[in-house]
């Protein structure tokens, strides 16, 4: 009973930061879930809850869409790159691509702190969206690591916090597509982690929407603070399983 409280309590809290800042759900519920069900299953878990929350939250941000930069581009590179990176970056270490991504996360605090106000100007995106958008994928594909440099980038845009979260829920949702179908294709989906992943929506239904109200509270500045915070996070996050994982 307490192994329950305690996943449903880490899908709360994950639900809560999704709301609010437009990701945070697989990175806090799956390392919760994982000593009690395993990795493969807690993933298998939240793939589903993955499409459902960033639908909604894309519903509810939509009169945002127009204010976000580079969207489609990034939408279909990464979409391609998650091809690519569930079929070439397999191979690779991902101990390796952690250390990279944390040393690529660490060098764009620094800047952010050095240069408060610092953000990446539109003649730059138009050119790093391509391959940001093929790296976002290929690592969502071949790791599942995608999420710190998804929120890393869409940092750097300084975008409007509403406008923000719709972007980063539209990449976080057509990730979520492409790994459902290749989890269902692969037959990792049971009639019962279907109906198990079907009832986290219960707790995500509840505390997503108390995140989103939460964030509109905030003004933009506070709102990019809390999210660089979050940002560090991931990279301490990356760090440790760079040094420390497998060891």
């Amino acid at each position: 009973m307490l192994d329950l409280v305690i996943i449903v309590a880490a899908i709360a809290v994950g639900a809560f930061v999704k709301g609010a800042t437009g990701g945070g759900l697989p990175q806090v519920a799956i390392p919760v879930m994982a000593p009690f069900l395993g990795v493969e299953r807690a993933v298998v878990l939240m793939a589903i809850p993955g499409i459902v929350s960033n639908a909604w939250l894309m519903w509810t941000h939509r009169e945002t869409a127009a204010q976000t930069r580079d969207l489609p581009v990034l939408l279909v590179t990464s979409t391609a790159g998650a091809v690519v990176g569930t079929l070439a970056l397999k191979s690779l270490d991902a101990r390796v691509l952690s250390g990279v991504l944390a040393g690529v996360i660490v060098l764009y605090i620094t800047v952010a702190l050095a240069h408060p106000g610092f953000r990446f100007p539109p003649r730059v995106t138009r050119v790093a969206s391509p391959p940001v958008g093929l790296a976002v994928g290929g690592l969502q594909g071949a790791t599942g690591i995608s999420g710190p440099l998804v929120t890393t980038y869409m940092h750097g845009y300084q975008l409007a916090p509403r406008a923000y979260v719709f972007s980063l829920a539209a990449l976080f949702c057509i990730g979520a597509v492409v790994q459902t179908i290749t989890l269902a294709a692969v037959g990792l989906y049971s009639s019962t982690s279907l109906v198990q992943s079907l009832l986290t929506l219960i707790p995500i239904v509840l505390f997503l929407p108390l995140g989103s109200r939460a964030a509109r509270r905030l003004s933009p500045p506070s709102f990019q603070r809390i999210v660089l915070v979050l940002v560090a996070a991931s990279a301490i996050s990356l760090l440790h399983d760079a040094i420390w994982s497998g060891g």
